[in-house]
């Protein structure tokens, strides 16, 4: 039975990934290196997130986690990735015992320890990617480069846009994002231009961009469960849109894997009421300006078409609020 409940939402500001630096948004190729290289994050909203995720993994297994069968020695050099980010980054949530081929791995937050043969699939109960992934909140997406393009190969996606592992598995990183509108502000193809610059990022130097989208009471919407959150987009009001409507940030950080050679995607997002923009001025007013400017191609490729004039709407209200207070105090 697929469940799907708005257990969180951003509580810590500071670590929110506000998206917009102006008032008009267009796709535009954003990437740019990556500071601190670790993309292991402990959020206040991490057990609540992991129990969402591996509830749906569990409901959903062929759904949420796609993998082809060669791809068992790239999985296990993104598990030594991830485990030694953790541990590195926060030893007191994190454990790794090391005997040669033989690891203990323990997650101190989760009160769980496993224990394993390195590089031997057969001593897991998941596929590697699988297993260490259930301990982040994050999603994985694993992209393997043959000739001038990369492919999806690897994919665990709990808090999909408009994407599902399943779907996507075996598609080119050209035929996934060949749907995208407004590719680039000079005309040519975003697509080219970004998978162009993929090929020259090099191991131990991360590249990160930010990507957004508006979520109508739900922070997933993949292709297989359309027929349930198509319909409810139509729920959205005026009235209730500063509940139900969340901005959805995918902050996306990519790596090149030494050894394999792959292209690991590491998607954290996060996700903010559109209520939650007035504590802080600024983002709401931003907010506001990009979402009245959106074009409808835009709108239609991002899924928020059915909903936007009443997200628009509520935050008129709330703006026209906002002013006749300061008016008022003035």
């Amino acid at each position: 039975m697929f469940t799907q409940n708005l257990d969180f939402k951003t509580t810590d500001l500071t670590t929110f990934p506000f998206p917009f630096t102006s008032g008009n948004y267009r796709y535009s190729n954003d990437l740019k290196k990556l500071q601190n290289i670790n993309c292991v994050e402990i959020t206040p909203e991490y057990e609540l997130m992991i129990r969402a995720k591996r509830r749906l993994l569990e409901e959903q297994p062929d759904v949420r986690f796609q993998s082809f069968p060669h791809t068992q020695e790239m999985q296990w050099e993104v598990l030594e990735m991830l485990v030694d980010m953790a541990v590195s980054r926060y030893p007191q949530h994190f454990e790794v015992v090391k005997d040669g081929s033989d690891w203990t791995f323990k997650n101190n937050i989760l009160a769980e320890q496993d224990s394993f043969v390195f590089g031997d699939s057969s001593t897991l109960e998941l596929e590697p990617l699988d297993y260490i992934g259930r301990h982040f909140h994050n999603d994985f997406v694993l992209m393997v480069q043959r000739d001038d393009n990369y492919y999806l190969e690897v994919g665990q996606v709990s808090y999909a846009a408009l994407f599902s592992a399943h779907w996507n598995k075996g598609m080119s990183f050209n035929e996934i994002h060949g749907p995208v509108p407004f590719v680039s502000r000079k005309g040519d193809q975003l697509a080219d231009r970004v998978r162009q610059f993929l090929h020259s990022i090099e191991a131990g130097e991360p590249w990160t961009r930010i990507n957004w989208n508006l979520m109508a009471n739900r922070w997933d919407v993949n292709y297989e469960t359309m027929d349930v959150w198509a319909p409810e987009r139509s729920l959205i009001t005026a009235e209730n849109a500063g509940e139900l409507v969340r901005l959805r940030v995918e902050e996306q950080k990519f790596y090149r894997m030494p050894r394999s050679n792959a292209i690991l995607f590491v998607l954290n997002t996060q996700f903010l009421p559109m209520e939650d923009l007035k504590l802080r001025q600024e983002w709401f007013d931003l907010t506001y300006s990009v979402l009245q400017d959106i074009p409808e191609p835009m709108a239609e490729y991002k899924g928020i078409a059915p909903y936007l004039p009443q997200t628009v709407e509520y935050l008129r209200r709330e703006d026209e609020k906002i002013k006749a207070n300061q008016e008022s105090e003035a």
